[in-house]
């Protein structure tokens, strides 16, 4: 499991991102729409919608 950061002012901004999939059982944590397979990706406290980096690849994907 990684730890996910806020994704910077220009890649908020659009609208096409991909959201991240919530794991069932473990709150906070989703699966990245880019890596599904490298492990989860912990997202809390980033409230719905907020962009964020996988770091896993880098890309940046909506919290759901």
């Amino acid at each position: 499991m990684r730890v996910a950061k806020a994704a910077s002012g220009a890649s908020q901004q659009k609208p096409e991102l991909p959201y991240g999939t919530p794991v069932p059982g473990k709150p906070g944590l989703v699966t990245s729409p880019f890596a599904s397979d490298t492990g989860y990706v912990d997202v809390t406290g980033f409230p719905p919608g907020t962009a964020v980096e996988d770091p896993y690849t880098g890309k940046i994907f909506l919290t759901p």
